[in-house]
Formats: C-alpha cells, sequence, structure tokens
C-alpha cells in the first residue's frame, strides 16, 4: 500500500500537548531530493525509496521542500518544521501512525539538507524555543561550542509528548533530539567554490559539472556567508558534530564533493560519531538512481543501503 501526500503546514506549528495515544508506530525514513534546489528528483528516486520500504518494512516520506527563487534559508527551515511534526507527534492524525525511528535520507543537495538539519536542531535554545533562521539574523549568527542538552520528552502516565508552547522559565522540554541515523550519497556539505582536487578533477561532471556548482551555491545562499553551519554542514563546530548520530556516507571517486565527504567523515570521526564512508568507482556524481538502470554498482550500493537501513531500524 503506497500512498503519496503531503503534511499540513499547521502541523508545524507548536502546541501545548499531542495525544498519541492509540496510534500504532512506524519506522520511517525521511528522505530529502537532490535537484540544485531547482527541482525535485522524486521520479527518479522513487524506485529504489519503494525497495526501501519494502526491505525495512518502514514509511518513506518525500517533502517538496522550497525551491528556487526561494533562498536560504527557506528549504531548510521547512525540513526542520516537517521533521518537528513528525518527531513530535503532530502528524499522527494525518499519518496514521506515531513514528518510531526516524531515518534522514538525502542525495547532492538533499544530503545538504539532512545534515543540516542535524545541525539545526543542535543549535536549538536550550529553554527548548527553536532556532529561527531568518535572513537578518543569520550574519549575526556565531556557532557556540557550549554543550547545549537535547532529550524527547514523554509521560508515562499519560502518553503525551510534552511539546514547548511558551518559553517561560519554566523549562518543560529542552529541544527535540536529533534522527536516529542519517544515509548520505554524494552530499552538498560545502557550498563555497574553494577549488578542491576532487572539484578540479570532476569540473566535467556530466551530472554536476563545476558552473552548476557555482550557479547553485550563488542562487541558493543569496548573501548569506558561505561558510555558515547550517548552509555548509562542513563547517559546523566539533560541539555541533559531536551530537550527529551514525552516518553512512556514500560518494564516487569521480564525485566533484568526494573530498568534501571524506573530510566530513573524517570530522564526525574524530568527535566520536559513528560515521561510514562508502566509496564507489567511476560513477558520477548523485549515482542512487542508476541502480534502476542495472548499473552493477549502483545495484550494489543500494544493497548496502537496504542492509544499513535494516541494521538502524533494529537497533
Amino acid at each position: 500500500d503506497v500512498r503519496l501526500g503531503t503534511i499540513p503546514e499547521t502541523l508545524s506549528s507548536y502546541t501545548s500537548t499531542v495525544n498519541i495515544k492509540g496510534f500504532l508506530k512506524r519506522n520511517l525514513i525521511l528522505h530529502l531530493t537532490g535537484g540544485g534546489f531547482f527541482a525535485h528528483t522524486i521520479a527518479g528516486d522513487l524506485p529504489y525509496l519503494l525497495d526501501w520500504s519494502a526491505t525495512c518494512n518502514a514509511v518513506v516520506i518525500i517533502p517538496e521542500y522550497a525551491l528556487f527563487p526561494h533562498k536560504f534559508p527557506a528549504s531548510i527551515t521547512e525540513v526542520t518544521q516537517i521533521y518537528r511534526a513528525l518527531r513530535c507527534g503532530q502528524a499522527a492524525t494525518v499519518l496514521g501512525f506515531q513514528p518510531d525511528r526516524i531515518i534522514v535520507s538525502g542525495e547532492s543537495v538533499g544530503g545538504n539538507l539532512a545534515a543540516a538539519l542535524c545541525v539545526t536542531l543542535t543549535m536549538e535554545h536550550e529553554e527548548g524555543q527553536s532556532t529561527e533562521l531568518t535572513s537578518g539574523r543569520i550574519a549575526e549568527m556565531v556557532v557556540s561550542d557550549r554543550e547545549d542538552t537535547l532529550f524527547y520528552g514523554e509521560t508515562e502516565e499519560t502518553n503525551t509528548l510534552i511539546i514547548p508552547g511558551d518559553f517561560s522559565s519554566e523549562r518543560r522540554c529542552m529541544g527535540l533530539k536529533t534522527p536516529d541515523a542519517l544515509m548520505l550519497c554524494c552530499p552538498a556539505l560545502n557550498l563555497s567554490l574553494d577549488p578542491t582536487p576532487s572539484r578540479i578533477d570532476g569540473a566535467n561532471d556530466p551530472i554536476l559539472p563545476s558552473a552548476l556548482i557555482s550557479t547553485i551555491s550563488n542562487s541558493y545562499l543569496g548573501g548569506c556567508p558561505v561558510r555558515h553551519p547550517v548552509a555548509s554542514p562542513l563547517f559546523a563546530s566539533e560541539s555541533i558534530l559531536r551530537k550527529f548520530p551514525p552516518t553512512l556516507i556514500f560518494t564516487s571517486s569521480d564525485d566533484p564533493f568526494l573530498d568534501d565527504a571524506v573530510a566530513f567523515n573524517g570530522r564526525l570521526r574524530s568527535v566520536g560519531v559513528k560515521s561510514q564512508l562508502r566509496a564507489v568507482h567511476n560513477l558520477p556524481h548523485a549515482f542512487w538512481g542508476l541502480s534502476t538502470c542495472g548499473v552493477p554498482e549502483a545495484r550494489q550500493v543500494q544493497k548496502e543501503c537496504s542492509q544499513w537501513l535494516a541494521k538502524m531500524f533494529a537497533q
């Protein structure tokens, strides 16, 4: 039973409590498509997403986040609102179930948003008030190194999740937990135009040539500092990266973002995050969908994806 639908925008607004008693729990994959912030690649992603769903018995949700001409932080703001609605139980009455474990996957700029989601959640205010990434505050935001504590509260007596409604001195909730795992493919973790070796070698990539990287970066950022940790998660502080969930990153020897993926994986591992990097040979940028075309390397990657997802859901 495959259903495609939308989550009402009103579900992303906070309420005092959400009664989730009686709703079954289902594992969920929140998948963020690529497309350079100009388009969504839902049609190309559906075949392997259906395989993931069947293998892991998980529900897949594909949000159609804001595209150009909207600029940063419109896309990540929408993704964060959807995640909050799912994690807090606000979407249960629409979905018919309560999300249990949530794994976020993303390819290319979808990988950027998946990592940026974790950065955003970790930067939430200590008292539980979410960080609003308004255009006027972007240039003023400074990444703090203090260790924010995040948790998800549940009262055993009423089976009700406590959501901060007012942000008074009485702190009832410290914030939302990050996803249970991240799975990324060729993620655009660094939107700077730094000429890394892999970007030089992959300047003529058939999917993501160097000129397109420049267009995507300039169109999306819209004046935001390129090293802002939500825009380019590669530059997040160690205190933020330390709170990332288990992460699996796929990349290719020909991907222009190869060096960024290697660097990000190294930074995660250096702060104790269970992060793994898998690199295949001779495939272009954003190759997950090539499994449908019968490309052997891509089919093997999809097998590893399904196995890893099943392992993460079983924990």
